[in-house]
């Protein structure tokens, strides 16, 4: 009777439990749902027409892009795009208010702020009409054009429907890879320039043939591809010479491996925000873009110029000569897997210490170019220079040699400024005076610091 009682038991309990979990669940799961003005996949809308008092925006889809159709035509911000159909599926209903006076002007709705309609691969959802938004509780008054009902939703939703122009328009100015480029042009007022790419990297053709630093040039291409449009300026400017695009400041082309496919974008004047306007030769809009942008773009000569001082593999280093201007000069060298001597010396130098100097050595980069064809070395400081460093590999053979001098430089402040010549070309170099402070190094320098001996301490008498 008993065991008959506990199965009876049991079967109660499971069935509580099937209840519990098929039917009160689903419900409490289905109450704690957010209730949305509608159900939609964002991935299925094909379109979205918003719709103002003084203007109105049309985007679509088309081959997996998102453009823009009215007023201009012109891709859309993808980003911008995905927001707002977020906003629209995820609108969640706060409130509902079922008895709506005939006047729908306290609400707003009268003349609604902005309508929003998307249209789905199947189906045109209905417009939704967007309201004021009400002091208290910062929720925004919203109407289904097929529902008679007000709703309340998140004031967010007004802010994130509310768009401009520029807003949903893509704002890339220019795209590229920077990989495929093979040529750039940086045409100005004071400039002609080209520069090219070839296997070895890249190089100045004009004015002068020298190789180019990568580092500047790729940040250069970063600054073209990476530029955003803050605004539009116009649309189809029939007079340039209002932005500075009829004699621009500059004119740069980017050449890819396609000549065909080349680009061409026009830096103009400062508006009054100090922004500036930009060009792409082959479009009628005028963009607007921070100032900055100008700043990036505005190269000379100098700093595309490969400015590196001295340029050798530190592991073929087999020897280092080295003079100072207070008269002291030393070797270091080495034999093939040994380690380093300092010549006239009994004890072996610091590797460490000498490992930082080549490198120090070999990572020098000046910071502008002084002269490419000196008259007087004196005037750099170069004639009876602080220091000068030899470096060779194996059997002699030179890597690569550099003086150092000072003189003063110019303008009131009179600060010291540092030259570096290679014996091998005739460009005079400026660079950090704290460069030359980590190659400037006596033969003790190289020597192991002394160990302190710690002083005997007396023990006291009992």
């Amino acid at each position: 009777m008993r065991f008959r009682t506990t199965i009876i038991l049991a079967l109660v309990l499971a069935g509580l439990g099937a209840y519990l979990y098929f039917v009160e669940l689903e419900r409490v799961a289905e109450e704690a749902k957010k209730k949305t003005l509608f159900e939609f996949k964002t991935e299925d809308a094909t379109g979205i027409t918003l719709t103002y008092p003084d203007r109105k925006i049309v985007v679509k889809l088309s081959d997996g892009k998102w453009r823009l159709t009215e007023p201009v035509q012109d891709l859309a911000d993808e980003s911008i795009v995905t927001n707002l159909l977020n906003a629209i599926a995820e609108c969640e209903i706060k409130k509902t208010l079922e008895d709506v006076p005939t006047d729908l002007a306290p609400f707003g709705l009268d003349k609604p702020s902005a309508e929003v309609q998307v249209t789905l691969k199947d189906r045109e959802l209905p417009v939704i009409k967007v309201g004021k938004t009400s002091p208290v509780g910062f929720s925004t008054y919203i109407q289904r054009a097929d529902d008679p009902k007000v709703y309340l939703t998140s004031s967010a939703f007004h802010t994130g429907t509310d768009k401009q122009l520029k807003d949903v328009r893509d704002k890339q100015i220019l795209s590229f890879d920077d990989n495929a480029i093979r040529k750039i042009t940086v045409h100005g007022p004071d400039r002609d320039i080209l520069l090219k790419k070839s296997e070895s990297g890249w190089s100045l053709e004009q004015p002068t043939a020298h190789a180019a630093d990568a580092a500047t040039v790729r940040s250069f291409l970063s600054t073209l591809r990476s530029m955003r449009a803050t605004d539009f300026a116009a649309e189809q400017a029939s007079d340039l010479s209002q932005y500075g695009l009829d004699n621009p400041r500059l004119a740069i082309t980017v050449t890819p491996d396609k000549e065909d496919e080349q680009k061409q974008i026009l830096v103009g004047k400062e508006n009054d925000k100090k922004d500036i306007y930009l060009k792409v030769a082959s479009r009628p809009t005028v963009y607007v873009a921070s100032n900055w942008v100008y700043r990036d773009l505005n190269k000379t000569v100098n700093d595309f110029r490969d400015k590196t001082v001295i340029a050798f593999d530190k592991d073929a280093a087999t020897k280092l000569e080295i003079q100072r201007s207070d008269g002291e000069r030393f070797v270091l060298s080495r034999s093939e897997n040994k380690p380093w001597t300092l010549e006239g010396s009994e004890t072996a130098p610091d590797e460490p210490a000498v490992t930082r100097f080549l490198n120090d050595l070999k990572d020098i980069k000046a910071h502008e170019i002084a002269s490419d064809k000196p008259e007087d070395l004196a005037q750099y400081g170069l004639a009876s220079p602080l220091l000068s460093v030899t470096v060779r590999g194996k059997e002699g053979a030179l890597l690569g040699a550099i003086r150092i001098g000072s003189y003063s430089g110019s303008g009131e402040s009179k600060t010291t400024e540092y030259a570096v010549l290679r014996d091998d070309q005739p460009t005079i170099f400026r660079i950090r005076e704290h460069l030359f402070t980590r190659i400037n190094k006596k033969a003790a320098d190289f020597l192991p610091k002394p160990t302190a001996t710690p002083v005997a301490t007396a023990t006291p008498a009992n």
